[in-house]
């Protein structure tokens, strides 16, 4: 086999929190999603074994890992997958000259759990492994700590920003303005970055305007329904959640220590080899202008991995 390094990018440290994609994790929704999806989707579990590059094709499937409940990156809307990494495994799937088998996965308290349960070992309640995963934050001190995993393929830059209506009387356009103010309530996602962050601004003057939600969407949708006066979270969710109500809204970046990460695959350290090829493919999709494509069919803005 194939022993040559799979870089990771050095993008400097992330917070803890930037990798854990806070999501519905407890036992009986998971069990109850994966009826759902058996019945309407067709999944089915598989052994966990990592597979190299030629078993995955003997075996005349690849398997590919994406999160639940992941709008706009995946999903189940009308009984199918969609989403962003949806179109890119099932591109990564037609590049291979195979059919895909999409994983739904249930997002753990951290980054380094889902890899566990999706790469290299496999969660306690079965299901097997994917040969591949996407959305894995690509950051050298986070690899080093996952070795059971290469980490590879950087296909998108995630940022933090801030949305704020435009009108003239009620509208805040930038995150200085929010914290001049003294009213006006503030959407974001319960426990990420975004919420830890806020919680600590301005000398924590924001805390008693903080209205949680369980997703970035949701806030998303909230600000677009007048209740509250601006939302954080991810460029990506928080223009998923405005939808074509977006021109009415100004998204700025919020530039704070970790606010801007890359996101890429990964495979079990022991398929090196279908590491290779799917990186290779990701990178064509990337440079051809493919994954720019991608994005812009979900209605969203694109940051290659080099933008910063």
């Amino acid at each position: 086999m194939d022993e040559r390094p799979i870089s990771a990018a050095a993008v400097g440290p992330l917070p803890k929190a930037a990798f854990r994609l806070t999501r519905r994790s407890a036992t009986l929704r998971l069990l109850a999603v994966a009826a759902f999806l058996l019945a309407t989707t067709g999944w089915r579990a598989d052994p966990a074994t990592a597979r190299p590059l030629d078993e995955v094709r003997e075996s005349g499937t690849i398997r590919i890992a994406v999160y639940r409940d992941f709008a706009p990156f995946s999903e189940v809307s009308d009984g199918r997958f969609a989403g962003v990494d949806v179109d890119i495994a099932r591109a990564i799937a037609e590049r291979l000259g195979l059919p895909v088998s999409l994983m739904p996965l249930t997002a753990g308290e951290t980054v380094d759990d889902d890899l566990r349960n999706a790469v290299w070992k496999g969660h306690y309640l079965g299901g097997g492994v994917a040969d591949v995963m996407l959305h894995v934050p690509v950051d050298r001190r986070f690899a080093l700590r996952n070795k059971q995993v290469a980490i590879f393929g950087p296909y998108a830059r995630m940022r933090l920003v801030m949305a704020g209506s435009r009108d003239p009387d009620t509208g805040v356009t930038s995150l200085a303005e929010l914290g001049e103010r003294s009213e006006g309530r503030v959407g974001v996602e319960i426990a990420t970055l975004a919420d830890y962050y806020l919680l600590n601004a301005f000398g924590g003057s924001l805390r008693g305007r903080l209205v949680h939600y369980p997703t970035t969407i949701a806030a998303a949708d909230a600000l677009r329904a007048g209740e509250v006066v601006a939302a954080f979270g991810t460029e990506a969710e928080i223009e998923a959640g405005l939808g074509p109500a977006r021109k009415d809204f100004e998204i700025s970046p919020v530039e704070i220590p970790g606010s801007t990460w890359l996101i890429g695959a990964a495979v079990d350290e022991r398929s090196r080899d279908l590491g290779y090829a799917v990186g290779d493919i990701i990178a064509e999709m990337v440079e051809s202008g493919k994954m720019t494509r991608t994005f812009l069919d979900h209605g969203l803005s694109y940051a290659p991995p080099d933008a910063e």
